[in-house]
C-alpha cells in the first residue's frame, strides 16, 4: 500500500512539473543581449552596436505595448525617429563587413562570425515587431 502511494505521489510531482515549467518559461520573452568581446574589426563592430542600439528601441517599445501601456505619440515619434537613423547607419555599414572580415585573421573572423550570428537574432526580433505593429497580423485583418 505505501508503493502505491509513494507512486501517486512521484506522478503528482511529475504532472505538476510537466504543466508548470513551461508557463514559468513562456511568461516572459528574454533580451538578447548584445556580444560582450568585440571582434575587433571596426565596420563589424560599429554594425553591431548599430544593431543593438535599434534592437534596444524596439525590444523597449514591444515591451510596453504588450504590457498595455499607452505610450505617448511624442515619444513614439522620437522612438521612430531614432529608429530610423540607426537603420540608415546600419546601410552604411554593411558594404565594408564582407571585405573587412575577409582580410582579417581567423580568430578574429570566428569572433566577427559569432557577433553577426547574435545581430542577426536581434534584427530578426527588430524586423518581426516592426511588422506586427505597422503593418498588422493576419489575426488583426481576420477580425476587421
Amino acid at each position: 500500500m505505501k508503493a502505491v502511494y509513494y507512486f501517486q505521489r512521484y506522478i503528482f510531482i511529475g504532472m505538476l512539473m510537466l504543466f508548470l515549467l513551461p508557463i514559468q518559461s513562456w511568461s516572459q520573452e528574454k533580451r538578447i543581449k548584445k556580444p560582450k568581446r568585440k571582434s575587433k574589426i571596426e565596420s563589424v563592430d560599429n554594425f553591431v552596436n548599430h544593431s543593438f542600439e535599434l534592437y534596444h528601441k524596439v525590444f523597449v517599445y514591444d515591451s510596453l505595448i504588450k504590457a498595455e501601456v499607452e505610450v505617448p505619440v511624442e515619444i513614439e515619434d522620437e522612438l521612430m525617429e531614432r529608429a530610423e537613423r540607426d537603420a540608415d547607419s546600419l546601410w552604411q555599414e554593411v558594404p565594408d563587413i564582407a571585405e573587412d572580415i575577409s582580410d582579417a585573421p581567423f580568430m578574429r573572423q570566428a569572433k566577427a562570425t559569432f557577433n553577426l550570428n547574435r545581430t542577426k537574432n536581434a534584427l530578426n526580433f527588430c524586423m518581426t515587431a516592426v511588422k506586427a505593429y505597422f503593418i498588422g497580423t493576419e489575426e488583426d485583418e481576420e477580425d476587421d
